[in-house]
């Protein structure tokens, strides 16, 4: 009986996933300069509507699964240490047997705390503030202020004249 290599086995797809994966953890550490971030992040399927206008700090995890997307909008800052998941798990009396996924969407001028995390497909409205350790799992209106696990309303922006 002979033993037949599985490198063959590969296909294109594979390598493509597999330096996808990669690029999108390099992404992550501290030594990738922020406008090289978003082009690296952009390359891994990543919506900007302008890219240069967005800051993504370090150690923040894009999770997209196949068939999702990750939409960000204009002036969008996302600090340190955020997770944005497309994907979480259904519970059931067997425990968890599949998941469910979708798209998730961050509006302009919007500002994501430290070590926030957003799972489920959620709407991240314009000009929204999510706080320092959030966690986002339903949508989030126009200009509101949220934090807490999971993340509730706690006020609006208001708005300046400076």
């Amino acid at each position: 009986m002979t033993h037949k290599a599985t490198w063959n086995k590969f296909s294109l797809s594979f390598i493509r996933k597999g330096f996808r994966f990669m690029f999108l953890h390099i992404s992550m550490k501290f030594f990738i300069p922020p406008s090289l971030r978003t082009r690296i992040l952009k390359s891994c399927g990543i919506t900007f509507k302008n890219r240069k206008s967005v800051f993504i700090g370090t150690d923040v995890l894009f999770d997209n699964l196949k068939g999702t997307n990750t939409f960000i909008g204009e002036n969008v800052t996302i600090t340190t240490g955020t997770k944005i998941i497309n994907h979480f798990p259904i519970l059931s009396s067997n425990g968890v047997t599949e998941y469910s996924t979708g798209d998730i969407t961050i509006g302009d001028n919007v500002f994501i705390g430290m070590n926030s995390l957003i799972i489920k497909p959620v709407n991240i409205g314009n000009g929204a503030v999510i706080g320092a350790g959030s966690v986002v799992t339903k949508d989030i209106p126009e200009k509101a202020i949220v934090g807490g696990n999971p993340a509730k309303i706690i006020d609006y922006v208001k708005d300046s004249k400076i």
